[in-house]
């Protein structure tokens, strides 16, 4: 679909100071700056995000909050790209056409060539590296098939793509470390992969089959240590780092696709 992006209002006055630092810096091109504004929203997301985590985490869930949530930040991070995208073909694409879409497209992220004209054909452009071989090389150096540090954008697009397809985004995942020692005598520890059946010692000690822990702690220090994350399930990422990975990434395109004018 082809995107609109409304114009911001103008300040009330020339002398207000309080406008955010992307609108002062970005003063001459508020069509930029809104797409930095998505972007910076989503940041702000990502600091909510963290709190609800650590409350979840705490409580031994997956909210329905920190699901919809993290679906929020990572669909602005899609729609600013989309928009992006947009924005690049009315400036720099359109004027080169004569025959234009009808309902124009999205932000390519192609795993390969033929994937990346295909969704430049959305906007009548599948040749743009003719058509404007200077928006192509910027296109291009987004690409996850150029570099696979763009994998990112392929990722981001497909998380917010499947966002009505019963979706379950994050999992629990726990990691238990059981470290034993003995004073002057070393010690042993465990992750979760290592499970003792009935009469098993770990330094002189029996270990309880039930709770995979030592009967007792009578001459021996025992140290349980604990990692708790949410990961996407499908990939296996860590979630609130995919979030602020798909920030970051989301920035970098619309900067190297709106490069500041001097």
């Amino acid at each position: 679909m082809l995107w609109h992006i409304p114009s911001l209002p103008k300040p009330l006055c020339a002398e207000h100071n309080n406008r955010p630092k992307w609108e002062s810096d970005m003063s001459t091109d508020r069509e930029v700056a809104l797409l930095h504004s998505m972007i910076d929203r989503a940041g702000k997301l990502t600091q909510e995000l963290k709190t609800i985590y650590d409350r979840d985490l705490s409580n031994k869930e997956v909210s329905a909050e920190a699901l919809n949530l993290t679906h929020e930040i990572i669909e602005k991070c899609s729609n600013s790209l989309d928009q992006s995208m947009s924005l690049l073909f009315e400036r720099s694409i359109k004027p080169h056409l004569t025959d234009l879409p009808k309902k124009g497209g999205y932000f390519p992220a192609g795993k390969d060539e033929h994937a990346y004209k295909s969704t430049l054909g959305q906007w009548n452009a599948s040749d743009l590296q003719n058509i404007a071989p200077e928006i192509d090389d910027r296109l291009r150096s987004l690409q996850p098939f150029t570099a696979s540090r763009n994998a990112i954008y392929a990722q981001i697009k497909a998380f917010a793509a499947h966002k009505h397809t019963g979706l379950r985004p994050q999992t629990r995942n726990e990691q238990r470390r059981v470290n034993v020692t003995r004073p002057g005598q070393g010690g042993v520890s465990w992750g979760p992969g290592v499970k003792f059946g009935q009469g098993v010692h770990v330094m002189g000690v029996p270990i309880n089959p039930a709770t995979q822990m030592p009967a007792h702690s009578e001459g021996i220090n025992i140290d349980v240590e604990v990692w708790v994350s949410f990961l996407i399930e499908e990939t296996g990422q860590n979630a609130l780092d995919f979030c602020n990975a798909a920030i970051g990434a989301a920035r970098a395109a619309i900067e190297a696709l709106h490069p500041p004018t001097a």
